[in-house]
C-alpha cells in the first residue's frame, strides 16, 4: 500500500470580514464562490449549482449579515448614549470585523469512486458536527452546502455570530477557537508567538472532527508522511480504522433494523386495535338489536306501517275455533304450507355475511312471509285470528310452554332468534374480552424501550 492510498481527514474553519484585506477574503468573496457565481471560482474547470443541504443560500447569508448588522449598530450607538462609561465596549460593527465563520470538509474518495451510501452517512455526520460546533461556539449556521464539481466531494457552513450580551458586535473571532486562543495568549503575556496558541487550539478542533466524523469513516487524523510512520504502522492503522468504520456501520444498520421493526410492530397493533375496536362496535350493534328487539329492529330496515301493525297485533285464537268445518278446512288449507314453510325458516341458523349481514337477509324473509300470510288467508279471516293460528301453530313445533301474543313474539320464541340472540351476547363478551387484552398489552413498554432497559 502506498502511503498516497490511506484516507485521512480534511477540516477547514475561518473567519472572514465585510471588507476582506489582502491575506483574508471578504465575505462576500466566500460566499460568491460557495454559491459558484460567475467569476467566483477560476479553480473549478466546469463549476456546477451547489445543492443546499439546509438552510438559506450562500448570498442570501451576506444579505442577512447586512441586515443585523445595520439593527445591531443602531442598538449599540443608542446604548452608547444610555451607558457613555461602555463607549469602548459599544463601539459600532465596523467593515473589517470578522462577521461570518465558514468551514469546509472534503470526503477522501474522489467524486468518481466513492461509494454513495457511505459518503450520505459521512455527510449526515458532517452537517450534525458542524451544527454542534457552532452551538458550543456562541454561531447560528445559516446556510450549509454541497459540491460535487471538483475532484473530491466537500461541504461548505456558512455560519454568523449570535447577539449577545458578551459578544455585541458579532464578532466571528470570538467564535473561533483559534482566535479566542490566540487572544488569550497575547492577554495573558505569555512566551512564543501567539500563532503557536492559535495552531494548537484548531489542532484540538481537528481532533474533535476526527473523533467525531473521520474516524467513523475509516479516515486517520492525519497522513503517514507527517507523522513519519512506516508502511507497516500505517496499514496497521488503517486497518483499525476500517474496523472502527464497519463496527459504526454494523450499529447504524442493527439501529435501522430495531427501528424498522418497532415501526411495523406499531403499524401492526395499529391495524388490530382498528379492527379489535370495529368488531366491538359490531358486537355492541347486533347485541343493542338482538336486546331491542325484533319490531325495533324492524323499523332500522323497513319502517312500513302496515308490515309492523301485521307484527304486533295480538292474536285472537276464540273466534276461528268456532267456525263451521267448511271454513276451518279453508283457512287450514290456505294458511298450513306457508306457515310450515315459515316455521321451517325460523328453525334455520342465519346466513349471510356476519351477524348484522345474516339478520338483514332474516329480516327481509320475515317481512315477505307476513305478507305471504296475508295474502294467503281467506277474505273472511280477520287477522288477529291469522296470528292466533300461526302462534299456536309455532307452540307446537317449537315446544314452547307459552302461545305467542304477536308475530313478533312468535318470531322472538323461535330456534333462529334464540341462536341469534345468545351469539350477539357470544360476540359481545369476546370483543370486549378481546379489547381488554389489547389495551392491557398497549399499556405495556415498547420493545425499544425494553431492549434499552
Amino acid at each position: 500500500m502506498s502511503e498516497r492510498s490511506g484516507k485521512s481527514i480534511f477540516a477547514h474553519k475561518q473567519t472572514y470580514s465585510r471588507k476582506g484585506n489582502s491575506k483574508s477574503r471578504s465575505v462576500s468573496e466566500v460566499a460568491d464562490e460557495a454559491e459558484r457565481l460567475d467569476g467566483a471560482c477560476p479553480h473549478v474547470e466546469n463549476p456546477q449549482p451547489p445543492t443546499i443541504l439546509e438552510g438559506i443560500r450562500p448570498s442570501e447569508v451576506v444579505a442577512l449579515i447586512e441586515q443585523r448588522i445595520a439593527e445591531q449598530n443602531k442598538l449599540l450607538r443608542q446604548l452608547r448614549k444610555e451607558q457613555p462609561d461602555r463607549k469602548d465596549a459599544l463601539r459600532t460593527i465596523r467593515s473589517d470585523t470578522h462577521v461570518m465563520i465558514a468551514s469546509v470538509f472534503s470526503f477522501p474518495d474522489p467524486v468518481e469512486d466513492m461509494d454513495q451510501a457511505e459518503y450520505l452517512r459521512w455527510r449526515r455526520d458532517v452537517i450534525a458536527f458542524a451544527r454542534d460546533d457552532a452551538a458550543r461556539n456562541g454561531a447560528e449556521v445559516l446556510s450549509i452546502v454541497e459540491h460535487l464539481d471538483e475532484a473530491h466531494p466537500h461541504v461548505h457552513v456558512l455560519a454568523v455570530p449570535i447577539c449577545a450580551d458578551d459578544n455585541m458586535r458579532m464578532d466571528a473571532k470570538r467564535c473561533h477557537e483559534g482566535h479566542r486562543e490566540q487572544d488569550r495568549h497575547k492577554d495573558s503575556g505569555w512566551s512564543g508567538s501567539p500563532s503557536r496558541s492559535y495552531k494548537q487550539a484548531m489542532r484540538g478542533w481537528q481532533d474533535r472532527y476526527h473523533a467525531a466524523v473521520g474516524a467513523k469513516h475509516g479516515q486517520a487524523r492525519t497522513g503517514p508522511r507527517r507523522r513519519r510512520l512506516d508502511r507497516a504502522a500505517w496499514k496497521a492503522e488503517q486497518e483499525r480504522l476500517k474496523a472502527q468504520k464497519d463496527a459504526e456501520i454494523a450499529v447504524e444498520r442493527a439501529a435501522e433494523a430495531r427501528r424498522l421493526a418497532d415501526e411495523e410492530e406499531r403499524h401492526r397493533d395499529a391495524v388490530m386495535q382498528d379492527t379489535v375496536a370495529r368488531r366491538l362496535r359490531e358486537a355492541e350493534v347486533v347485541h343493542a338489536i338482538a336486546t331491542g328487539g325484533l319490531i325495533a329492529a324492524i323499523r332500522q330496515v323497513d319502517a312500513d306501517p302496515v308490515l309492523l301493525e301485521r307484527l304486533e297485533t295480538p292474536g285472537q285464537m276464540g273466534a276461528w275455533t268456532h267456525h263451521d268445518a267448511d271454513r276451518n278446512r279453508e283457512m287450514h288449507n290456505a294458511l298450513a304450507p306457508v306457515l310450515s314453510d315459515g316455521l321451517e325458516a325460523l328453525r334455520q341458523p342465519l346466513t349471510g355475511r356476519g351477524l348484522l349481514g345474516g339478520l338483514s337477509g332474516f329480516l327481509r324473509r320475515v317481512a315477505g312471509w307476513v305478507n305471504r300470510l296475508a295474502d294467503a288467508s281467506p277474505r273472511w279471516l280477520k287477522w288477529p285470528e291469522t296470528v292466533a293460528y300461526v302462534a299456536h301453530g309455532a307452540k307446537q313445533a317449537f315446544g314452547t310452554t307459552y302461545t305467542a301474543s304477536t308475530l313478533a313474539g312468535v318470531i322472538e320464541a323461535s330456534p333462529v332468534w334464540q341462536s341469534f340472540t345468545g351469539e350477539a351476547k357470544t360476540r359481545l363478551d369476546q370483543a370486549r374480552a378481546v379489547q381488554a387484552l389489547t389495551n392491557s398489552r398497549g399499556s405495556r413498554p415498547d420493545a425499544s424501550s425494553q431492549r434499552g432497559i
